[in-house]
């Protein structure tokens, strides 16, 4: 505890000499553009630190039985020339943990305005954890490799397989192609088991899918998927995992130019067998934004691929709750024997949902299938599933009444007026249990919903990665958290002070929190908060009388959030 507590406190008192100062470039790996899919085994433990920027080349495998532990604040560059990728294999570990204020950030090698997705290859997770398949290959084994006697195979018999933390960490323009429809994805998760943390992570301008799972029973939360050209979030392989709060947002000028540009796209596997496990994820609180955003946006059809809001089918059981999809040209599509069986028994779930689809062509609804089921627009408005609306009516984008989607570069999309996702969530159903119970549907509470006055995206997510300047010693946190706060914890007022001043922290879900005070050398000299908060604003005092002059420190912690922030009481 001291060392972490001194460790920040030379790390905040030296932003202000640092800032400007150009970070040293290390490369790790082994590639070059003419060899890119050389691969480099990390047969060691390894720590990455925020004092570096790391060019990653190659194909980076950290072998089973080692670790690689990366620092808040770090930036890895991906190179271009040798499909930089990373590949956590089986039996290996990540510890990635970000913070609001210094997320860990992965990215492009190349200058601002000059980066495009597809430009390195993405983050990949291996696990032990189940799967439908025996040993499969990730990305048809162009990157099965030979370290560890693995490379790019996994899954196995261990769901409580843990694979590590990846937690407030950005993966911006991932997805190398290395051939014709073989790219990798943002963020690949292929039998990861569910002891493994991952949560704030938003995966940007991918070349391929931004988030997919292959079998595995992770739980996610806080994900942000934003201008991929394929879909934002998918699943295959028997992926049982859970997933709540998760934020996609298109770009109208980036989609898949080889195939389709859809939200969710589900598969038990590439024929729709059924092979257990069968994939059956849980999705809750979800806001997918496609291309049509906004009533001003060019209407259908769209010079790009973008087709549904979700694309289920191939045997999957996937269920969604207590979530939006808005923008795309077409709704849902239920696709295959298998599928609408699940559907009509009850073992694939659509409940809670609002869905707003731009005019498709003529003779086309708001639940629009190609090739898929022709009753599931009957079935989506089936009384009791409480999903809107609850019939064929083609709805404009401002019908949902989203604060502000203006802007691509700063989206706020939390509900607001009379809003139909406000206080119309439903957690009776059992296949929710142990889910954060919200009153709103999507991703985001309202404007006004206990005083939370704050995206659960402000700070560590970046909607301008293109234009932003990583070599220059400046925190990785970008984002506007508003005018009191940068992250979940605000600055103390006054400050300095003598001997009492006034805290702010936001709670963005209902749990046992702990603000704690320390001195310089580490010392806890009071605790102000420890218990159960509801969401929402909270103000504490700190009187600090008796105590000397000098440097303190205070410290939030919760459900996905760790802050700390300086104080100086002068007497």
């Amino acid at each position: 505890m001291k060392r972490f507590l001194i460790t920040a406190a030379i790390a905040l008192a030296s932003y202000a000499s640092t800032a400007g100062a150009a970070l040293p470039q290390v490369i790790i790996g082994k590639g070059t553009a003419v060899q890119p899919l050389t691969a480099y085994c990390q047969a060691y433990n390894r720590t990455l630190s925020a004092d570096t920027i790391y060019v990653l080349t190659g194909l980076y495998y950290v072998e089973p039985g080692f670790s690689l532990t990366i620092e808040e604040g770090t930036v890895i560059k991906g190179d271009d020339s040798s499909a930089g990728t990373l590949v956590i294999t089986r039996g290996a570990q990540i510890f990635a943990q970000g913070s609001a204020l210094r997320p860990i950030v992965f990215t492009s090698e190349h200058a601002p305005g000059a980066r495009a997705a597809g430009d390195w290859g993405g983050v990949i997770i291996l696990g032990d954890a189940p799967v439908n398949k025996v040993d499969p290959l990730i990305e048809g084994g162009l990157i099965a490799g030979t370290c560890g006697g693995g490379g790019g195979t996994y899954g196995g018999a261990d769901p409580s397989d843990n694979s590590g933390v990846l937690s407030y960490v950005r993966i911006e323009f991932p997805g190398y192609r290395f051939a014709l429809n073989n790219e990798v994805n943002g963020l690949t998760l292929g039998g990861v088991g569910n002891q493994t943390k991952i949560d704030h992570v938003q995966v940007t301008y991918s070349d391929d899918d931004s988030f997919e799972w292959f079998g595995g029973t992770v739980n996610c939360s806080y994900l942000t998927a934003f201008g991929g050209t394929d879909d934002e979030f998918d699943t295959d392989f028997g992926y049982v995992g859970k997933v709540q709060f998760a934020f996609g947002l298109r770009d109208p000028d980036q989609s898949d130019p080889t195939g389709q540009s859809n939200g969710f796209e589900s598969d038990n596997d590439g024929t729709g067998t059924t092979d257990a496990p069968l994939t059956k994820p849980i999705f809750t609180n979800v806001t997918l934004i496609g291309p049509e955003r906004t009533n001003a946006e060019v209407p259908y059809p769209f010079t790009e691929t973008f087709q549904y809001s979700g694309l289920i089918r191939r045997s999957t059981r996937h269920s969604i709750y207590n979530s939006v999809i808005m923008g795309y040209p077409w709704g849902l599509s239920v696709v295959g024997a298998n599928t609408i069986t699940y559907a009509t028994n009850g073992d694939l779930q659509v409940r809670n949902v609002s869905i707003q689809a731009t005019l498709a062509p003529t003779g086309s609804t708001h639940i629009h299938n190609e090739t898929g089921w022709s009753g599931v627009d009957t079935w989506f408005g089936t009384a009791g599933f409480n999903n809107l609306p609850t019939n064929s009516a083609t709805r404009m984008p401002d019908t949902i009444q989203l604060n502000d989607m203006s802007s691509l570069t700063a989206p706020d999309p939390r509900p607001t007026g009379t809003s139909e996702l406000i206080g119309s969530a439903d957690f009776s159903n059992p296949n929710l249990a142990g889910c954060v119970v919200t009153t709103y549907r999507g991703a985001f509470p309202d404007t006004q919903t206990s005083g939370l006055n704050q995206l659960w995206t402000a700070y560590w997510t970046n909607f301008d990665a293109q234009n932003t300047n990583y070599d220059d010693g400046i925190t990785t946190g970008v984002g506007d958290g508003g005018p009191e706060f940068a992250s979940y914890l605000s600055q103390n007022y006054p400050n300095p002070f003598n001997p009492q001043t006034t805290i702010d922290f936001i709670v963005p879900a209902t749990g046992t929190v702990t603000l704690d005070v320390f001195d310089a050398r580490g010392a806890k000299v009071a605790s102000l908060v420890n218990g159960v908060k509801e969401a929402g604003k909270h103000t504490v005092s700190f009187n600090a009388q008796g105590l000397a002059s000098g440097v303190y420190f205070y410290r939030l912690k919760g459900n996905g959030f760790n802050e700390m922030r300086k104080m100086v009481l002068l007497k």
